[in-house]
């Protein structure tokens, strides 16, 4: 007869109808299973508790101390039960959506991020339902390992029954023994059988489980991709300010390392073009706090040196980046440009990323080199990128981009396609408008990987004034 395991669960809030609610929820979505659930107002009375249960799950709020600011915060708390018991799974749950809390959470080792609404409870049960269902898988493996023994057992007790029968039948004719002899043989095809069977079975079972974790990985990135573009301007409204004006925009993964920005108000015109660390998920990460940073501060300043200079200090601030060995080191380079269509003059700052110029009219192109400073990282608090004023002529372009362009393997050979290549695409497609610049640049990329995987998120911006 199966024994059901109970399951223990904490829930860590001082926000009593909150956890009589949730409590309910989890009661009522696991009615057909022994759950025992304990709930705590402080994060200290879960610990003091914790290694007497060591509980499968915690359920914890981010902001315990928000009512008595000399009690455990959510984070502390994190960080005793994955010293106390690893294996522990943590969901945080928090008041507000907020990318930084999101982050520090999976940082310190949360297996799930949920705000706390109502509608919520949903998920958290969906979280618990994955805890439950591995308690089992582990109490289904203990039942085979006994029952795998036991037969272990008998076929040794059988063994010594069957050397013992040869030693009294040894004085028997050869036909006995020979046919002794092919009954064995016969048995041991028929073991090596069950346990090659037994062996696809768990593979295949294996394969299954890792393609439902695959899905729902990509179902995950998928709508984090849709969160990300929502961030991002519209082109409609960049095209509307600016007529004569391209993005193209490739990711390498679904999300983006890479992102632009765009500002406009009744004086200026502001446009970027921002490569963060990493690309994929991490680097996508690291875009939404970037893009943040940038438009808070493009809403304090419209000079674009001052701007870069904000930028940076948000983004050590935001990431608490300091000079010691284990801090973070992400950060991002970009080019800034503020734009004067009436005059014709573009403000340009920049943090290792250049502004090209191509004059009408002119076969070279003009770089205006950027500080070889990155944002956020080792670059210092008060470090000053300088500004750039230039005054173009009608029908002169520019352009800002990531690196991720130039490089591109490809080609003969799969060598990059490398920063001098770049320039004499551009040169040989000024006779275009700037929409059949994007076209053209976009059909050339994909001509010249030829298969070859993208290795970086590729952002150029193309403006003709």
């Amino acid at each position: 007869m199966k024994t059901k395991k109970q399951i223990d669960i904490f829930i860590v809030d001082d926000n009593k109808l909150f956890v009589l609610a949730l409590k309910a929820a989890i009661e009522t979505a696991f009615k057909n299973t022994i759950v025992n659930i304990s709930s705590f107002n402080t994060g200290e009375a879960c610990i003091g508790r914790f290694m007497k249960v060591i509980p499968e799950l915690v359920i914890l709020d981010y902001s315990l101390n928000s009512k008595k600011t000399d009690a455990m915060d959510g984070l502390e708390v994190l960080n005793k039960i994955k010293k106390m018991n690893f294996s522990t799974s943590v969901i945080m749950l928090t008041s507000n959506e907020q990318i930084d809390v999101a982050l520090k959470s999976f940082h310190h080792g949360a297996a799930d991020y949920v705000v706390k609404t109502a509608s919520q409870f949903k998920k958290i049960n969906h979280a618990i339902s994955l805890i439950f269902a591995k308690k089992e898988l582990d109490f289904q493996k203990d039942i085979k390992a006994k029952q795998a023994i036991e037969l272990l057992i008998a076929s040794r007790e059988k063994d010594f029954q069957d050397v013992e029968n040869a030693r009294r039948m040894s004085e028997q004719n050869i036909a006995n023994k020979e046919l002794d002899f092919q009954n064995e043989e016969r048995a041991k095809r028929v073991a090596e059988l069950i346990v090659v069977n037994k062996e696809k079975t768990e593979i295949e079972r294996s394969r299954l489980i890792i393609e439902n974790k695959n899905k729902d990985i990509t179902d995950s990135i998928l709508y984090a991709k849709r969160i990300q573009q929502a961030k991002l301007p519209r082109k409609e409204e960049i095209y509307s300010a600016l007529p004569n004006c391209f993005v193209l925009f490739k990711p390498k993964d679904i999300v983006s390392g890479d992102f632009y920005f765009f500002y406009k108000d009744s004086k200026s015109i502001i446009i970027a073009a921002a490569d963060c660390t990493g690309h994929g998920v991490p680097g996508a990460f690291m875009s939404m706090i970037a893009s943040e940073k940038l438009n808070d501060a493009v809403s304090s300043s419209t000079d674009t040196s001052d701007i870069l200079k904000r930028l940076n200090k948000g983004i050590k601030t935001t990431l608490r980046q300091t000079d010691s060995l284990d801090s973070t080191k992400d950060g991002m380079d970009i080019a800034l440009c503020s734009v004067d269509i009436e005059n014709r003059i573009v403000k340009y700052a920049g943090a290792n990323r250049p502004l090209w110029i191509i004059r009408n009219n002119q076969t070279e192109v003009e770089e205006i080199k950027a500080t070889k400073k990155g944002i956020g990282g080792f670059t210092e608090d008060e470090q000053h990128f300088e500004t750039h004023e230039i005054k173009l002529q009608s029908g002169d372009s520019f352009y800002i981009f990531s690196d991720g362009y130039a490089d591109t393997f490809g080609g003969k050979g799969g060598k990059k396609l490398m920063t001098g290549k770049f320039k004499e695409i551009l040169l040989g497609i000024q006779h275009l408008s700037m929409p059949e610049q994007e076209q053209h640049l976009d059909y050339f990329l994909e001509n010249w990987k030829a298969g070859v995987e993208q290795v970086d998120d590729i952002l150029v911006i193309g403006i003709r004034l």
